[in-house]
């Protein structure tokens, strides 16, 4: 799995170089208390399993990482990690109302993510699993919601791609119609049923290597002067 292809899966935050603190009152401005990453509807993302993840994400990416010299900030995954969640959690909800379950696809999509990372530790290879195959399940969901929803409406044997589009439609009425909130620090939000990135800091970027943390793209300069601690190879 090319360094490319994994660091599409995860957005590219808008986080300023100077952290959010959490602090016992929760984040200025917003109802989120310390330890939630994103809330969708009763059900939450923690800050510890974003962070476990990415920690071992991270670690799995070195050896690609180091032989093609790249320095990737933590800040790059925390915030599509923190967002895919998020959609997994919509979209097991979404399951759950219609009372099936993903489709076949999802589980060959881990299979194939297993047999590639077999010289990874346990929980390196469950991080990669849990957030290279999240779209795939989200996906699966979707299909196996427009299967039945067009069974129901008296579309009988529907393609896949017949399947999946009525699956979006239904997962996109889901959304707007629950409540789903991130925690402003990781500078993602969900529109028209994907993950974007999204200036919703409470704090803001001074100075050239604070803005370099909110390119779009990881920034290597600014990456390889970053404490071992916030980056990636």
């Amino acid at each position: 799995m090319s360094t490319s292809r994994r660091a599409r899966l995860a957005v590219a935050t808008t986080a300023a170089a100077l952290a959010v603190v959490l602090t016992g009152c929760g984040v200025t401005g917003t109802g989120f208390q310390p330890g939630v990453a994103a809330q969708v509807d009763d059900r939450t993302v923690t800050t510890d399993r974003v962070d476990e993840l990415v920690g071992q994400y991270c670690d799995a990416l070195e050896e690609q990482l180091g032989a093609d010299g790249s320095v990737v900030p933590l800040s790059y995954f925390r915030g599509g990690v923190a967002g895919q969640l998020a959609l997994v959690l919509a979209a097991e909800q979404l399951a759950d109302d219609h009372g099936v379950e993903p489709t076949t696809d999802y589980d060959r999509t881990v299979s194939g993510i297993e047999a590639q990372t077999t010289t990874l530790t346990d929980e390196q290879q469950e991080a990669v699993i849990e957030i290279e195959a999240s779209s795939a399940y989200v996906a699966s969901v979707q299909i196996a919601v427009g299967e039945q929803l067009l069974s129901e409406e008296g579309v009988g044997e529907p393609t896949n791609e017949e399947a999946g589009q009525r699956g979006v439609e239904a997962f996109n009425e889901w959304l707007e119609t629950h409540d789903i909130e991130f925690n402003p620090e990781y500078g993602v939000t969900i529109e028209d049923g994907g993950l974007v990135a999204k200036d919703t800091q409470v704090s803001f970027p001074v100075g050239e290597a604070a803005k370099a943390g909110q390119a779009d793209e990881p920034d290597p300069g600014y990456a390889e002067n970053l404490p071992e601690s916030q980056r990636c190879g």
